[in-house]
Parts: structure tokens; sequence; C-alpha cells
């Protein structure tokens, strides 16, 4: 999918929320000025979604999951700002800054992306048949995702 201006990416961003990111393969590469991030997709509407559990009450939810890249062009320059040393995030949100985009995660991270021009970007997702996300929720209080392997009684 192209993307070609700060509406379309965030819309392309908001399916991303809470998915983790490895922030170890980022990657921004000077030469050709791009920028890329691995973000990893709970699928919920997929139909091998598994659901058990009483609604409200206990939930356990087992997803497929898929990797997205997002790759991004003309970045003049990048910085990551707060960083955890913790390896793994949790996406939050993208906004406009005065010389590029900033993408927030839930754990204080920020990555600013100083961009020459408008926003120029690719997203690309392939799936992971060997991981799965899962959730707990206990009343309405929901943890994860932990990315995990798929169950060998789910595998084959």
């Amino acid at each position: 999918m192209q993307i070609s201006s700060l509406e379309q990416l965030d819309d392309v961003m908001s399916n991303l929320h809470d998915c983790p990111f490895d922030l170890d393969r980022a990657v921004f590469d000077t030469t050709t000025e791009t920028w890329r991030g691995i973000f990893l997709r709970p699928l919920w509407d997929d139909p091998r979604a598994k659901h058990r559990g009483f609604f409200l009450l206990y939930l356990h939810s087992q997803l497929p999951v898929v990797e997205a890249a997002l790759t991004i062009s003309g970045v003049k320059e990048h910085s990551v700002v707060y960083d955890q040393g913790i390896g793994r995030y949790t996406f939050n949100e993208v906004e406009q800054i005065p010389d590029g985009v900033r993408l927030s995660f839930n754990e204080t991270l920020y990555i600013d992306l100083n961009l020459s021009g408008g926003v120029s970007a690719t997203y690309d997702e392939q799936p992971l048949p060997d991981l799965c996300a899962i959730y707990t929720q206990l009343f309405l209080v929901q943890s994860g995702p932990r990315i995990e392997p798929v169950p060998e009684t789910d595998a084959g």
C-alpha cells in the first residue's frame, strides 16, 4: 500500500494501536533516506481467532499475527527519544511535528522522523503462521498481547 499524506499514514497506523514494535529491528538508512519499522499486528477479525471463556468475567483469546512493515521515504534524520532499553514497545499514535512525523509509544518512547518533503511511505503485511497473540481479559481489564509460538495442537 502506498501512503502519500499524513491522513493516510494516520489511518494505517490507527490499525497498529497497541501493537508490538521491536525497536531493535527498526532501521534508518542514511544513503536511501528511508526508515523501516516492523510491527506485529494481531488479527481480531480473522476466522482463525479463538476465544474461550465467559463474556465479561474471563476471556482468553488466541489470534493470528501478521508482520506489518512500514517504510517511510525522504527521511533526512531521525531521533529516538526516551528509549527505555526494553526492546519491544507498543505503538500509540502518529502525529505531525514541525519537520515531519512523530511515532509515539505507550512506554514513553518517541521516534521523530524529519522529512525532506511530504509523507511518502509504503505499508506491507506478511502472515506469521508460527506465531499467535494471546490476550487475557478478567472482568473488563485486558492484558496482552503476548506474542508466542502457536501451540503444537493448533499448528497442524
